[in-house]
């Protein structure tokens, strides 16, 4: 390959001046570092421009970079942060209500398990009252029909126990509005004022929830029967005396 004359020494002319250009940008690097007694920061000196003009009258120019420095990030002032307890409080925060929402999960879980067929449980009341009447009409009854109706009412009443199904006697005992629902007042002197006379139909919880009130009748105190007060009755007349005197 042809060149023209002197078109090398031009070359390698020009690559000399660019690796001197290097070398005093170098140069500068290590004069502005900490600890050489220069306050210029690292920043500042690659934002200085790189002087490398050509030493061969222009015949390869070397074109000039600048580098802006960024500047640092400005700190809170009178704020003071801690970043390792700023998470761990979130933390304890967040696993708090966690375990609040784990409870409240497994109390509605155990609910309604316990009462989730309360309705159900509410309509067969009714099968074991009917039973309970023909019981109470048959007492003393000792045929097998009546045995047999005995046996499906104690049948009847086990299963109900098994969710949880308890009756509960209310005859004899005070009147509590929370268990008990009056139907009326019954004079006697039997039970003492305020109690249960007597049990028209049997109350039955549900765990520890009340799943029907009994129907009762309450006792008051007899009435006392006071005999009229009024003139004495005139003395009968004999026969013949209407004419004496007459």
């Amino acid at each position: 390959m042809n060149s023209k004359p002197g078109s090398t020494d031009l070359l390698e002319q020009a690559m000399a001046d660019a690796l001197a250009a290097v070398e005093r940008v170098e140069q500068k690097n290590k004069e502005t570092k900490p600890g050489n007694g220069d306050d210029k920061s690292p920043d500042a000196a690659a934002a200085a421009p790189i002087d490398a003009e050509p030493q061969n009258g222009g015949a390869v120019d070397v074109v000039p970079v600048v580098v802006e420095a960024k500047p640092a990030a400005a700190e809170p002032k009178g704020v003071v942060v801690d970043e390792q307890v700023v998470p761990r409080e979130q933390f304890l925060r967040l696993a708090a209500d966690f375990e609040n929402y784990r409870k409240r999960a497994i109390r509605d879980m155990d609910d309604a398990r316990k009462y989730g067929i309360e309705r159900l449980l509410k309509d067969l009341l009714p099968l074991l009252d009917n039973l309970d009447r023909a019981l109470a009409h048959a007492q003393g009854d000792k045929s097998p029909v009546i045995e047999g109706v005995r046996m499906v009412a104690k049948q009847a009443a086990e299963i109900l126990a098994g969710y949880g199904v308890i009756g509960f006697v209310s005859l004899g005992e005070p009147f509590d509005p929370e268990r008990h629902e009056a139907v009326g007042q019954m004079p006697t002197d039997q039970h003492p004022p305020g109690t249960v006379a007597e049990e028209m139909l049997r109350g039955y919880r549900l765990h520890d929830r009340l799943l029907r009130p009994a129907q009762v009748m309450v006792a008051a105190a007899p009435i006392a029967l006071a005999k009229p007060v009024g003139e004495p009755a005139a003395p009968a007349r004999a026969p013949g005396e209407e004419g004496a005197g007459s």
